[in-house]
């Protein structure tokens, strides 16, 4: 079976977006090349990805000098490798429920013990137990943000057809547990489902509530297709994503300027998501 670079994408040429992401890994499709013909699987660059993560933490954690720098690194190289097992998996045609869920799973981690290292560094360099309060805050603001993009990211990809291994609902149904039953889904896959719906299920509800508060602003019915396939808004909203999170974590570690990074997170990104919003709104009204 011939590459085929096309395939690494969720969506067809003609639906596509521009993405800000894609910036950060633009590199990914040569080493989506080199993978292809080998045996190394999606499932162990998600586990390399991990490793990578943990490490990055661990540095952060740390204290040693140059702390700020290699937990950088580590975590840029963390955010390389969590596209390309994507990537792969979309090339080879072996995407899995069991790798969608592995791979959040793995983003949830990971980001808690980050974020948790980056406070610590912050409270122990500066002797300030406030910036616990903000670590915190920066947690919280990270994951709804990333959810808000990969709400309205699934409800485009499910309308278009294009990628059927994320639910706009991830909650477990009766038909989730009767392939289960009957062998047809591995039981893996629903224990990993249940592990995403208690630590991100919560993330969702409150996104799902902030969207439909904005659609009745709008006077938007729930199966109004426009208003989530809206390319201009999704190519906006596309910093939202944990990964462009994670490279601006990046870049602001090399600063030094950790705590800049997390007040301009619950600040200026939070009131740029609701923005967007907003201005949603008004050009469906327009006001």
């Amino acid at each position: 079976m011939t590459f085929d670079i096309e395939k690494m994408n969720k969506l067809p040429a003609g639906e596509r977006f521009f993405d800000v992401n894609e910036l950060w890994y633009c590199m990914n499709r040569w080493v989506v090349r080199l993978l292809y013909p080998t045996s190394v699987t999606p499932n162990q660059i998600t586990f390399l990805s991990l490793l990578f993560g943990l490490a990055s933490a661990g540095f952060y954690f740390s204290g040693i000098p140059d702390a700020l720098v290699w937990g950088a690194i580590f975590l840029y190289v963390k955010v390389f490798l969590d596209n390309v097992d994507g990537n792969l998996a979309r090339v080879r045609g072996t995407t899995s429920r069991f790798g969608r869920f592995l791979d959040s799973l793995t983003d949830f981690g990971v980001t808690v013990l980050v974020y948790i290292a980056v406070t610590v560094y912050l409270v122990r360099t500066t002797a300030m137990p406030e910036y616990w309060i903000l670590g915190l805050f920066g947690l919280v603001a990270c994951f709804l943000q990333s959810t808000f993009f990969v709400f309205y990211l699934v409800n485009y990809t499910s309308r278009v057809g294009s990628y059927e291994k994320n639910r706009v609902d991830e909650s477990i149904t009766e038909e989730d547990k009767r392939k289960v039953e009957e062998g047809q889904t591995d039981p893996w896959d629903l224990r990993l489902q249940t592990l995403f719906v208690w630590v991100y299920g919560w993330q969702d509800k409150a996104v799902e509530k902030l969207d439909a508060l904005f659609r009745s602003f709008a006077k938007v019915p729930d199966n109004d297709a426009a208003w989530y396939c809206d390319r201009k808004f999704l190519a906006w909203v596309s910093p939202l994503c944990l990964c462009t999170n994670n490279v601006m974590l990046v870049i602001f570690s090399l600063m030094d300027q950790l705590e800049l990074f997390l007040i301009l997170l619950v600040s200026f990104m939070n009131v740029y998501g609701l923005g967007l919003l907003a201005w949603k709104v008004l050009s469906r009204t327009g006001r």
